[in-house]
């Protein structure tokens, strides 16, 4: 979705009968991003009569009819997407699903780019997305993929790969190359989803196509298959012969924008969303509770510290998360202390109260000598390490930095610093931290 002041849209010239197909909301009218692209594209190429009902098959078909070629086509659809703001992109949705743990693999079928997107704007770390086109990419064979981060596969290619599709006809090519499976770069995604649920969210292909993309994507039959299938799109229910084969076949049909009385005229009792977004919504509400619960069964008396250069931030929140949902308190800089405080009175109890202190050793934390991390906070943990009966620091590398480096500090290089060989080991990392410490379990009337 996508949302634009009215009187933008009025200063850019787009038709009355257009902003009046969109939903209107003060200022504001949201539009599905495909019908504001099926309108711009015959904005800028369509001679004529527009077709009767604006969608990017049917004007893309038109255009074609016009000796509109297509990479004219997709050129112009890059740079409409490319041109949208933050603000006019209704990313909401896109950051939920981004936070909810336990997706690793996502596959998206449209060409723009706000998934992607929804992960920068909430700085969560994601692998390199897998752009599909026709012909197929070489995969990059010194592609690395982390195993703790989440993978994008844009099957029906991506704005910003080689080229994608918009018609009913394109995507059919593209199913076509999946289901053939001959190239690597095929191989990769199905070995990424082997074994898997499928949990399909806003799709809106017809009935035909919706059933033999299931059947590509779960490898699979229908009726005897082992996957669990979820089908939550806007469209399914409204569909009546759809909804009721993918019902019949193994595949769980999430109730969205239709009725909750099933084909026989039965009601069966499910919530009925009002659309995907109300889906996501209640998904991402419950996996909130969930992880908050995890967080409570579990409490270790010990608090750790984490010491790191703002450079790495984003790895070392994914850290500080474990150590988390694993029960043990932690002090971040950027969630424990306020925000504009630095080095003061309240740094240092943190840190002589902490009963270990975690410096996180890279080439960002040592290169400069005088920044913040390395000056104040190991040193000062160096100091109180004096002062112990045994050492209280426990140093981590997350990069290539040689642990006898000399950028590091001599006390911290005299102690065994464990390096971290990938994100995919932060939960490995912090169990064997519990067990290795001998950390304390408190029962619930310590908590």
């Amino acid at each position: 979705m996508v949302r634009f002041l009215k009187t933008d849209l009025l200063r850019w010239g787009m038709s009355t009968p257009f902003i009046k197909s969109g939903m209107e909301d003060g200022d504001t009218i949201t539009f599905n991003l495909y019908d504001y692209l099926a309108f711009r594209l015959w904005d800028i190429y369509g001679v004529g009569e527009p077709p009767s009902c604006y969608t990017i098959d049917k004007v893309v078909l038109q255009l074609h009819k016009q000796n509109v070629l297509d990479n004219d086509i997709n050129n112009a659809i890059k740079n409409e997407v490319s041109n949208l703001t933050d603000e006019q992109i209704f990313l909401e949705p896109y950051r939920k699903l981004a936070e909810i743990g336990g997706f690793d693999t996502i596959l998206t079928v449209n060409p723009d780019n706000f998934l992607e997107r929804a992960f920068e704007a909430a700085e969560i770390p994601v692998n390199e997305s897998v752009n599909y086109s026709i012909p197929l990419p070489a995969l990059d064979q010194d592609r690395k993929q982390d195993l703790a981060l989440v993978s994008i596969y844009n099957l029906m290619g991506n704005i910003q790969g080689y080229n994608f599709a918009l018609t009913e006809e394109q995507s059919l090519e593209y199913l076509h190359m999946l289901q053939k499976g001959e190239d690597t770069v095929c191989k990769d995604l199905f070995d990424a989803i082997k074994d898997k649920a499928i949990l399909l969210i806003g799709c809106s292909f017809p009935n035909w196509f919706m059933r033999f993309f299931i059947r590509i994507i779960a490898k699979e039959r229908f009726k005897n298959g082992i996957k669990t299938k979820y089908v939550a799109c806007n469209r399914t229910l409204q569909d009546i012969e759809l909804s009721y084969f993918l019902e019949h076949n193994a595949t769980q049909v999430i109730r969205i924008g239709g009725p909750s009385v099933t084909l026989e005229g039965k009601d069966d009792g499910d919530k009925v969303y009002r659309d995907s977004i109300e889906f996501i919504d209640e998904i991402h509400k419950v996996w909130k509770e969930y992880r908050g619960e995890i967080v409570e069964r579990i409490r270790f008396k010990e608090k750790v510290f984490l010491s790191y250069s703002w450079g790495d931030k984003s790895v070392v929140e994914r850290l500080k998360n474990e150590f988390e949902k694993n029960g043990i308190s932690v002090f971040f800089d950027d969630d424990a202390i306020k925000t504009g405080e630095r080095y003061n009175q309240t740094i240092k109890n943190y840190i002589k109260n902490c009963d270990f202190f975690l410096p996180i050793i890279s080439k960002k934390a040592i290169e400069n000598k005088d920044r913040y991390v390395y000056d104040k906070e190991w040193r000062s943990a160096i100091v109180l390490d004096g002062y112990k009966d045994s050492s209280y620091i426990r140093p981590y590398i997350i990069d290539d930095t040689p642990p006898t480096d000399i950028g590091i500090p001599e006390e911290i290089r005299e102690l065994n610093i464990e390096k971290v060989l990938g994100l995919d080991n932060f939960g490995p990392l912090v169990r064997k931290f519990i067990k290795e410490n001998e950390l304390t379990l408190l029962t619930s009337e310590d908590a």
